[in-house]
């Protein structure tokens, strides 16, 4: 269906990928996994023919259909049937049409002949189906229950991602391109996702760092490692397969090298002692002592060293002689503790009632965060887990650290060093070497926050979070864009973490590795505490 070869591409001069080679085919379920900023998103957008490459091309099987599901709505200002209506491409541009002409004609207008041409091609395009498939989409990606003339920018994230697929699989595409297809899912939807993808006819292209759902879904991963230029393949499995799978290879690139860098040794000991050997020949011969003999031996092992140096040289010049593994520099993290007495109240909140559009999303809600809670907040999109993390943030007596569940408002002109300081006030030398333990080098210290990646953002987020004052951590959906090395150093800082801690997220993996002791579930306006 999809034929992808020698793909290459940049951002700002430097190279984000080359010679990247990709075939996909009807049932094939490929997973892209890689640090943040490594291009990831970029392959798809190349995929989806939404970017051109700087090198390769990207071809598709005549009548092929894609559909792309990008990481989060972008400026949509419309409702949520405007928004939808647009998957279905020119059925809803002809019934728009048609229904106008309709209203000009029982309003008296001479315009029959163009109606007839409009209804003819609603037909051949069997319009009569576009209602049907949309109330079908609509329900099993449980977003009937949105108002059409809803705004979308009115609906959560959750809600969010939910119609973005909805409105791919308006398209009834035969290759799916999707983007961190489970961010702002909750648990139910996706395992919803997985198992429709399980019985999706066509091929699967997903960016995800979801652990779950590519050990559900896909049998293959491609990973862009920020290191390698040529993309790394691991064909024949989940999460768990590649990570076991790049380990092996990894260690054996340490082993490989290690023996290299032993015979590198041994070859210039040799070459030293061969050189040292000749001297002494020389030597003897000059103190006028006559041995022809030594003169030839002399020459003979002179020549010796200089060709076991051209070998090593040559060696060490060739493809096959590699550099030594290479890893990116790792996120350090190390959250504030609070040292206060266990059990004081740092959170209250008392007949808590909150509307949003209207709609009352949370009832008459008492709650309260003790010092040491490590709180694990949990309900359906669209509960009001965001609209409650962001009460709590309200009713907070102390400092709280938030990390919010978007990336809104932040994507400007101003410079990571700036934003920063903006929110830890520290001296610049000190914000920069901060930002180094983030994963950020001085080449990004002065790049603005619109062209950094969302995962990148997220650990800015993080950075910020990390070095402030904060007695409670409010994290929404804190696993959402980060990388694998990210989302590890994250869990283990976290699980060491001995402050208040209350966090949203649908990821099973960082709900088990972090740990919590109270659970709060969101449903029908109410607060379920156990």
């Amino acid at each position: 269906m999809l034929k992808a070869v020698s793909l290459g591409a940049a951002h700002d001069g430097d190279v984000l990928f080359a010679d990247a080679d990709l075939l996909v085919g009807a049932g094939d379920r490929v997973g892209v996994v890689g640090p943040n900023g490594a291009g990831k998103t970029t392959l798809l957008r190349v995929l989806a023919d939404e970017l051109r490459p700087v090198a390769g091309s990207v071809t598709y099987a005549p009548g092929v259909r894609v559909g792309y599901v990008p990481q989060q709505v972008a400026g949509a200002d419309c409702t949520v049937d405007e928004f939808l209506a647009a998957g279905l491409g020119e059925v809803a541009e002809v019934t728009a049409r048609m229904r106008g002409l309709a209203r000009e004609l029982a309003a008296g207008g001479d315009v029959l002949a163009a109606y007839g041409q409009v209804q003819d091609r609603w037909s051949a395009l069997e319009g009569w189906t576009a209602e049907t498939r949309m109330a079908e989409v609509r329900q099993r990606l449980d977003v009937a229950h949105l108002a059409g003339d809803r705004p979308v920018g009115a609906v959560s994230g959750g809600e969010q991602a939910r119609l973005l697929l909805a409105r791919a699989l308006l398209a009834e595409p035969d290759v799916l391109l999707l983007d961190e297809p489970t961010n702002h899912l909750d648990a139910d939807g996706a395992r919803w996702l997985a198992d429709w993808l399980a019985g999706f006819a066509g091929g699967v292209v997903a960016v995800s760092h979801d652990r779950a759902f590519l050990d559900a879904v896909v049998t293959r991963i491609v990973e862009l490692d920020g290191i390698h230029d040529v993309p790394q393949d691991y064909p024949g499995g989940g999460y768990r397969h590649f990570r076991a799978e790049k380990l092996r290879r990894w260690r054996k690139l340490l082993r490989d090298f290690e023996a290299q860098e032993k015979d590198r040794r041994r070859w210039e000991a040799d070459i030293a002692r061969t050189k040292a050997q000749s001297l002494r020949v020389e030597l003897t011969v000059r103190s006028g002592v006559e041995a022809p003999h030594l003169r030839k031996i002399a020459k003979r092992v002179a020549r010796k060293a200089k060709v076991r140096e051209r070998r090593l040289r040559r060696q060490m010049d060739s493809v096959r002689w590699m550099d030594e593994p290479q890893s990116r520099p790792p996120l350090t993290l190390a959250f504030p503790d609070d040292e206060a007495d266990p059990g004081e109240v740092l959170i209250e909140a008392a007949g808590l009632t909150v509307e949003r559009a209207g709609r009352v999303v949370l009832a008459g809600v008492d709650l309260r965060v003790r010092r040491g809670d490590r709180i694990l907040i949990t309900g359906r999109n669209g509960s009001g887990k965001t609209t409650l993390v962001e009460a709590l943030r309200e009713c907070a007596g102390v400092p709280v650290g938030v990390l919010p569940q978007t990336d809104a408002g932040l994507r400007t002109s101003v410079s990571v060093v700036d934003f920063f300081r903006s929110q830890v006030p520290v001296y610049a030398e000190d914000a920069e070497r901060l930002l180094a333990g983030h994963q950020f080098g001085p080449e990004q210290w002065g790049a603005a926050l619109r062209s950094l990646s969302a995962g990148e953002l997220r650990r800015l987020l993080l950075a910020v979070l990390v070095n402030s004052p904060a007695r409670v951590l409010l994290l929404d959906e804190p696993t959402n864009f980060l990388d694998f090395a990210a989302l590890d150093v994250v869990e283990e800082a976290l699980r060491a973490y001995r402050g208040t801690l209350v966090t949203v997220t649908h990821d099973r993996f960082f709900a088990a590795a972090v740990g919590h002791t109270v659970t709060w579930h969101v449903a029908d306006g109410a607060v379920r505490v156990s």
